[in-house]
């Protein structure tokens, strides 16, 4: 009943549909300054390997609002600036990043029974993001390597892309899919990274406290550990974390949180750092990128600098 409820409470309507043509209906593009370009860090080099950035759910519409983000709204794109500057500068080490302002779903979607008007807001910002890409793949030109990354709702859209529109061509020149905060099957139409070096494969994972009960139910969900980046159950301890970044101020927290397999997630003992106090839950889902973001960095230029010394 209460699923029911929420349902009830938002309106579907369709926003106006972004024009990828226009460098405006980017948050990030390789044609000029923005926040996908911000440096928290050192970066010694990148690689000229664009990267197509998802990010994750920043919809959160109050009674009466829509199903779907106006991604022309100017208070939707302030809210999603946020996780765009947080998130993708952990992948800018490659080079270029790409992030599409999206109709993305409200965050209700995920607290109710699927119905037809769920699925369809989830479509129309499939459909966004889908045609984003195809843009994407004209501005860098054919034959050109490329990342997929992407966190929470954006991971969603991701997966179902890699299922849709991923065919031998596109597979070739993917680099690597970082495909974080949701789970991931692991039957995708390439396969899961097994080790630090690997390309042309996915990573996935979820972070909770080690106090968890995981219940996969015997779904096979892909997970890889984001301080090994191997698909090992031993723990890697927090002491060998290259540093979390959870303040926009920039400061890296170094062996802040360790990481562990365990039955299709990633648990670990409670994060300390200044504020963590305010942390109830077991879920930490809107860390997953940044409680790894300097072994995300440093992962990413190890993949393209293998890939760049095998030419």
């Amino acid at each position: 009943m209460v699923g029911c409820g929420l349902s009830q409470d938002l309106v579907f309507e369709v926003p106006p549909a972004p024009d990828y043509t226009e460098l405006d209906n980017w948050a990030g593009h390789a044609e000029k300054l923005d926040i996908t370009d911000s440096v928290f860090v050192p970066t010694p080099r990148t690689f000229g390997v664009p990267v197509f950035y998802v990010y994750p759910t920043v919809h959160f519409p109050k009674k009466g609002g829509s199903w779907n983000a106006d991604s022309y709204a100017e208070e939707v794109r302030e809210r999603t600036h946020f996780a765009v500057k947080m998130q993708s500068s952990a992948f800018n080490v490659a080079g270029p990043v790409y992030a599409p302002y999206y109709r993305q779903a409200a965050y209700q979607v995920y607290n109710v029974a699927p119905n037809t008007t769920t699925v369809n807001a989830y479509d129309l910002a499939y459909n966004d993001v889908r045609t984003a890409f195809e843009q994407f793949l004209v501005d860098i030109g054919p034959d050109v390597p490329f990342v997929l990354a992407s966190h929470s709702q954006g991971t969603d859209h991701l997966e179902r892309l890699i299922r849709n529109e991923f065919d031998k061509e596109l597979q070739d020149r993917l680099v690597i899919a970082y495909l974080v905060g949701m789970p991931v099957l692991d039957d995708l139409p390439i396969p899961i990274c097994e080790d630090p070096l690997q390309t042309g494969c996915f990573v996935s994972w979820r972070t909770f406290h080690k106090s968890v009960e995981p219940t996969s139910n015997g779904v096979m969900v892909g997970v890889v550990n984001p301080l090994s980046w191997n698909t090992s159950s031993l723990e890697v301890p927090a002491a060998d974390n290259p540093g979390a970044l959870v303040f926009e101020s920039g400061e890296v927290l170094t062996g802040l949180i360790g990481a562990q397999i365990q039955d299709g997630i990633i648990i670990a003992d409670r994060p300390k750092f200044r504020g963590s106090w305010l942390i109830r839950t077991k879920d930490y889902h809107r860390g997953d990128v940044n409680l790894y973001y300097m072994s995300i960095r440093g992962n990413l230029e190890a993949r393209l600098d293998y890939l760049e010394r095998a030419k």
